[in-house]
C-alpha cells in the first residue's frame, strides 16, 4: 500500500463511525440519540441485534490505525506530529478491543471484566485526545498554510473540554442528556480527524 493511501484512513474512519451511530440509533428499539451513549449500541448482549455496529466500529478502528501510521511515516521528521500519529494509532488499537472483546456492560447489570476493560480503555483514549490535539496543533505551528487549522484545533479542544465538564454535571445530576453531550465531544474529534486527513492528503498531492 502506498504511504499516501494510509492517510485516507483519517477520511473514511470517521465516515464509518458516523454510519455506525446513525444506523444503530435507527434500528435499535427505544434508542435515543439525546439520552443514550454511543457505546449503548454495541453493549454486551446487543451484538446479536446489531452486529453491523461492531463491524463498522472495527473498520473505523483499523482505518484510524492506518491514519496514525500514515502520519508517522510521512512526518517522522516532526517529533510532535510523529507522537500525535503514534497516539492516534494507539487509540485505534484500543478501539479494536472495545468494539469486539470488551463491550460495555448493560446499564444496571453486573459488572464484568470486559465491561471494566471497556471503561478503562475508553478513559485512556479520552485522556490521550488532548495531547494529540495539542501536539499536532503545535507541530503545525510554523507552517503558515496551516494557520487556520491550528486555530480550529484549539477551538475544538475548548469544545471537547466544555462538553466533557457538562457531561460530568449531567451524570452527577442524572439528567437524560448524556448522549447529546457525548456526541458533541465525539463528533468534534471525528470531524477534526476528517479535516486533518483531508489537508494532509491535499498537501501530499
Amino acid at each position: 500500500m502506498n504511504k499516501k493511501h494510509l492517510l485516507l484512513g483519517g477520511v473514511f474512519g470517521p465516515v464509518a463511525y458516523f454510519v455506525h451511530d446513525v444506523v444503530g440509533g435507527i434500528v435499535t428499539p427505544h434508542y435515543s440519540f439525546i439520552e443514550n451513549t454511543i457505546s449503548d449500541l454495541t453493549k454486551a448482549g446487543s451484538q446479536d441485534t446489531y452486529l453491523l455496529g461492531s463491524i463498522l466500529l472495527l473498520v473505523s478502528a483499523l482505518l484510524g490505525i492506518a491514519f496514525g501510521i500514515g502520519i508517522i511515516l510521512h512526518y517522522r521528521e516532526n517529533k510532535l506530529l510523529f507522537l500525535g500519529g503514534l497516539f492516534l494509532a494507539i487509540i485505534g488499537i484500543f478501539n479494536i478491543f472495545t468494539a469486539t472483546i470488551f463491550p460495555q456492560d448493560p446499564l444496571g447489570g453486573d459488572i464484568t471484566f470486559p465491561g471494566t476493560m471497556h471503561v478503562i480503555l475508553v478513559g485512556i483514549s479520552v485522556i490521550l485526545i488532548f495531547p494529540i490535539f495539542v501536539m499536532i496543533g503545535i507541530g503545525l505551528y510554523r507552517e503558515k498554510r496551516w494557520k487556520s487549522f491550528r486555530l480550529y484545533t484549539f477551538i475544538s479542544v475548548l469544545i471537547i473540554f466544555i462538553s466533557g465538564i457538562v457531561s460530568v454535571i449531567v451524570i452527577m445530576n442524572d439528567i437524560a442528556l448524556m448522549g447529546l453531550f457525548e456526541r458533541i465531544s465525539v463528533y468534534t474529534i471525528q470531524i477534526w480527524t476528517f479535516i486533518l486527513a483531508y489537508n494532509f492528503i491535499k498537501e501530499r498531492a
